[in-house]
């Protein structure tokens, strides 16, 4: 697979007050902790407490997890 290519990032959205919310039920998740080393490889794991599920999330993508408005229009697309 080619390091290159980035998936779109479908489970959350970040939104205009730049929290992180569960796209499934739209509520803000959080924090629970971290797994890994300090790097590419580490995970965070959030919690949605609206839906009780976990998600976990590499650091690397952090920077692409789309903001609300693109969210929304990747939606209705």
């Amino acid at each position: 697979m080619d390091g290159l290519a980035s998936a779109e990032i479908v489970t959350v959205y970040r939104a205009l007050d730049d929290s992180i919310h569960h796209a499934r039920c739209g509520q803000r998740i959080a924090l629970q902790g971290r797994r890994g080393s300090v790097g590419p490889e580490m995970e965070l794991d959030f919690y949605c407490f609206a839906c009780a599920e976990s998600v976990t999330l590499p650091l690397c993508v952090l920077a692409r997890i789309p903001v609300a408005n693109e969210a929304a229009a990747a939606v209705a697309a």
